[in-house]
């Protein structure tokens, strides 16, 4: 990918490396080991620890542990039900990655997390991979420290879902389309069959999404440059059949097991759905995606915004063109899209990374602006009012003060104070290394030691524990006022869920010893059903806590028959 002048942009502008450079002006033999050692700072911590999360991460998990169990690979269930929303890919990876370390239906929830971790490393050595042939070895380097220390991939890395997967396959699309784009020879079998390969397993796990990105990349740089013939490199008569390998079988064996229904529910409802209609109560704006962004793609966010004048002075630069192709179009579409939520825009994450570690690296012996430094240090601060908000939380919601989170949190404030005192004095590249290791303390706090002490906003193993204070063993359980999959993740795959009056019928059954578990809101009818059917009701527990899905307060009564 050398060819075509991406290195040239960052040589022409200075020769040389400056003191503040030294950080990533690092011998070759480091430069890999100490990136995956960086990225995994960044993501195990908590890894392990957090409970499932809902919505999305229980949903999953929670089908694929169903997978696991049922032993059936072609239709996903949750609970009862089928469930439709994504394809296949995400849960034969999960189940894979279960049954691998000996997991079978009741997987803990962190081995079903593994390819979501998988896929965040890869995306950020892709990154590395593709800023090193784009704009050299350093830009490369910082293009993946900033990807890997992203707020929005570190949350991504620890949840058991599509996205980090996702991404991983987005970025070797796009690796193999810039060398395609770049390369003055042809693209090597590897190369295509990856690039071919990277397209079907992206398919299989959430549908057109990197289709589109790798579709509106070709056709952004094809206008803009009037030419399309180095898209033959590709040898779409090769590669189509690949991909049609992976992705036709599954398609052919959920049509004859379920019909249309998988293409109605995915296709028509949560696809189509989401372009006219904000689903989900996640309307919003043309404009929201970027407002996120500064938030999502912290600590790199101010560092991206000061990139933008030499982005602008490199745009006809090929290399420069490509990653601008690569992430506005697709950005574009996704603020025109009703449904919003960060992580739609996350495939295009790698190509802003690209683009703000070749503006470091090609400034790095210029004078910083005064707004530069500016913004450099605004991103220090962000992360110590983080250090002071993860405690606060702990303590807002629990009532507790940990020592080693107080310890901890007062080192990432200590580090964002060293961070903001280099980008005044010295400028952005010098904090870089500084805000890198201070947003890495930040996860350690916050995902390694705040969130998984917070018990109030997990309230499903809370449901589990308490189901020991029914006066029998196995208890059929139904849960009326609180539906989230983690419920079933917790409490298992047959319990059910329902109305407060539906709660007290299920009570009545005597087939079987019974427990429901009642929110506040399901209370009064729960009591007159319970009383219309002549049934007594033992309370042998209330639990409290919060749904993290909606942020409301709960609180759910345990009920059984007979005496407590």
């Amino acid at each position: 990918m050398s060819g075509t002048g991406g290195m040239g942009v960052t040589d022409r502008l200075s020769e040389g490396t400056g003191e503040s450079a030294g950080a990533f002006a690092l011998p070759a033999r480091w430069r890999l080991p100490l990136l995956v050692l960086f990225l995994l700072a960044c993501f195990v911590p908590g890894f392990f620890a957090l409970p499932v999360v809902d919505r999305d991460e229980a949903r999953f998990a929670q089908a694929s542990r169903q997978m696991l169990a049922s032993g059936d690979y072609v239709v996903p269930r949750l609970g009862a039900e089928t469930r439709f929303k994504k394809p296949i890919g995400i849960y034969w990876l999960q189940s894979a990655a279960a049954r691998a370390l000996g997991f079978h239906g009741e997987a803990p929830i962190w081995a079903l997390r593994i390819p979501s971790l998988i896929g965040a490393l890869l995306a950020a050595l892709g990154t590395y991979v593709i800023g090193r042939r784009l704009f050299g070895e350093e830009a490369g380097l910082i293009a993946a420290a900033l990807l890997g220390a992203s707020l929005i991939l570190n949350g991504e890395a620890r949840l058991a879902k599509t996205d980090a997967m996702q991404l991983a396959c987005a970025v070797g699309v796009q690796m193999v389309l810039a060398r395609a784009y770049l390369a003055r020879h042809p693209l090597g079998l590897g190369e295509i069959l990856l690039f071919w390969a990277a397209l079907g397993l992206a398919v299989l796990i959430k549908g057109p999404i990197v289709p589109l990105l790798a579709g509106l990349t070709a056709c952004a740089l094809v206008i803009a440059d009037r030419r399309a013939n180095w898209l033959r490199r590709l040898r779409p008569a090769l590669g189509l059949p690949v991909t049609a390998l992976m992705v036709l079988p599954w398609l052919v064996a959920i049509y004859l097991q379920s019909g249309t229904d998988f293409f109605h529910e995915a296709v028509g409802n949560d696809l189509l759905g989401k372009v006219a209609t904000g689903q989900e109560s996640h309307g919003a704006p043309p404009g929201a995606h970027l407002a996120a962004f500064l938030v999502a793609f912290w600590p790199g966010a101010a560092l991206a915004i000061l990139a933008l004048p030499w982005v602008w002075r490199q745009r006809a630069e090929p290399a420069v063109r490509f990653c601008l192709a690569w992430g506005l179009p697709f950005w574009i579409v996704f603020e025109l899209i009703a449904t919003k939520l960060p992580h739609y825009t996350l495939p295009a994450y790698p190509a802003i990374a690209l683009l703000t570690g070749a503006a470091l690296w090609a400034r790095r012996d210029a004078p910083a602006p005064l707004w530069g430094r500016l913004l450099t240090a605004s991103s220090a601060v962000g992360g110590m009012v983080g250090a002071v908000a993860v405690p606060a939380l702990l303590y807002g919601l629990e009532g507790r003060i940990d020592p080693l989170v107080l310890a901890l949190a007062l080192g990432v404030f200590a580090i964002g104070a060293l961070a903001l005192l280099r980008a005044l004095r010295q400028g952005p590249l010098a904090a870089l290394p500084v805000l890198l290791v201070q947003a890495a303390a930040s996860y350690g706090l916050a995902f390694g030691l705040v969130l998984p002490q917070l018990d109030s906003a997990f309230i499903s193993p809370r449901l589990a524990a308490a189901t020991h204070l029914v006066p029998c063993a196995a208890p059929r359980l139904m849960v009326a006022g609180f539906g989230e999959a983690s419920v079933l993740f917790h409490l298992g795959a047959t319990t059910q869920i329902g109305s407060g009056a539906q709660a007290a019928d299920f009570l009545k059954d005597t087939q079987g010893c019974r427990a429901v578990f009642v929110g506040a809101n399901q209370q009064a009818a729960f009591t007159a059903r319970a009383a219309a059917l002549g049934l007594t009701p033992v309370a042998l527990t209330t639990v409290e806590g919060l749904n993290l899905a909606t942020t409301r307060r709960l609180a759910l009564t345990l009920y059984a028959t007979g005496t407590p």
